[in-house]
């Protein structure tokens, strides 16, 4: 892409995807507001990797939505207070994170916000677009 001054300018793509996911983020915000969900998106993105698998570690967990540990801890935290999951300390520095029977007892609304929230992104750019987008995303974080 050339500029007006005849100098290259890269695209942003870095600048894109974080716009990107900052508008993700908001309408996964408002997406759990409309379910009646008290949860932030974090805690959002910890219990739906807990829902997958219970019982990791919180360093797993940052590990599998993408966040900082210092994060998933202060989420976690949350969600304690929340009633939502319990900790089991496996060493001075580590705990397990288990889902607690009213965490469960959302999971079918919090996967609905999660269904729904698919679905709104595959109208917006469809199934071959999606699958590109995903590979291409996949190196970017693999390489």
């Amino acid at each position: 892409m050339k500029a007006e001054n005849n100098t290259y300018q890269a695209p942003a793509i870095g600048c894109m995807l974080g716009t990107a996911n900052q508008i993700l983020l908001r309408e996964l915000e408002k997406a759990l507001k409309e379910a009646a969900l008290n949860l932030t998106t974090l805690e959002y993105l910890i219990l739906r990797a807990l829902y997958s698998k219970d019982g990791i570690q919180q360093c797993e967990i940052a590990e599998m939505v993408g966040r900082d540990k210092a994060g998933i801890c202060r989420g976690v935290s949350a969600l304690v207070k929340k009633n939502l999951v319990r900790t089991e300390p496996i060493s001075y520095k580590c705990l397990k994170v288990y889902l607690t029977d009213e965490a469960l007892s959302i999971q079918s609304r919090v996967m609905q916000v999660a269904e729904s929230r698919h679905q709104s992104l595959m109208e917006l750019i469809g199934r071959d677009e999606f699958d590109t987008f995903t590979k291409v995303l996949e190196k970017i974080i693999n390489k």
